[in-house]
């Protein structure tokens, strides 16, 4: 390979690591700051959330539950008929989504949440449309949703 083809070269693959370094960046810096955000503060608790109560035996079981029955209302715009439950996992385990609920609103609550992701078959072949992923706690009135992460 020439001097002249190596430098031709460099260039796009500095410029993809820059822009894959300035991703995960944006998204480990502040993984609250998401499209569920929008308008909101990064970092701003929903007021509902503040009151989730400690979880309780088959937490995962009940919010994956609730996260099917609420789609209807939390998904308006789509066809979630057949709507199913990808994984179904206590915040404190799930990654940058339970990462999220900390950043939002703090350990406790992260401790009280469990992230649901769902898949709207109906709305195949969108990648974007065909998931959610919804946080779930446990109130006095049961297990509910308390925000959409996507």
């Amino acid at each position: 390979m020439t001097t002249a083809t190596r430098h031709r070269l460099a260039l796009p693959t500095a410029l993809a690591t820059a822009a894959s370094l300035t991703v995960a960046l944006w998204l480990s810096a502040a993984p609250g700051a998401t499209a569920s955000n929008a308008g909101k503060m990064a970092g701003a608790c929903p007021k509902q959330a503040k009151a989730a109560l400690p979880l309780s035996a088959h937490a995962t079981e009940k919010a994956a539950r609730a996260a099917l029955a609420a789609a209807p209302e939390r998904y308006k715009g789509l066809d979630v008929k057949g709507a199913t439950v990808v994984w179904s996992k206590l915040a404190k385990a799930a990654g940058p989504r339970g990462g999220e609920v900390a950043f939002q609103c703090g350990k406790t609550i992260q401790a009280r949440t469990v992230v649901v992701e769902l898949r709207f078959p109906k709305e195949l072949p969108s990648a974007s449309l065909s998931e959610g992923v919804v946080f779930v706690s446990r109130f006095k009135s049961g297990y509910r949703v308390w925000e959409v992460a996507h």
